[in-house]
């Protein structure tokens, strides 16, 4: 049974947008390789249930099954950028503060 989506959080227009044009890439990669919708489901590891979920662009999904499945059908560079050297790097320095010295002679 899949888990219950939580109604308190909306999911953000360009978010919702982003994820039905995958679940169509994906759909649409699927039929053109003549993948039957169990044996991909199969393929990916997932239920039946939760590949329709998928190709119906459903925030619900987790992101590693939305890029699993893109692996699988070969897309996943073509659909996702892998985020360059300054996105992943920071140049803030952080600095700690100086401990104590601990006075043996205090006892």
């Amino acid at each position: 049974m899949p888990k219950r989506k939580s109604d308190s959080v909306p999911v953000p227009l360009p978010v919702e947008h982003l994820l039905e044009q995958w679940g169509k890439a994906v759909r649409a990669q699927r039929q053109l390789a003549q993948l039957p919708m169990r044996d991909f489901a199969y393929r990916i590891n997932v239920s039946l249930d939760t590949l329709q979920r998928l190709e119906r662009g459903e925030p619900s999904v987790q992101a590693s099954t939305y890029l699993n499945a893109m692996l699988v059908l070969g897309i996943l560079d073509e659909l996702c950028m892998t985020p360059g050297k300054e996105m992943v790097t920071t140049t803030r320095v952080r600095v700690r503060a100086k401990q104590k010295s601990v006075d043996d002679d205090y006892f």
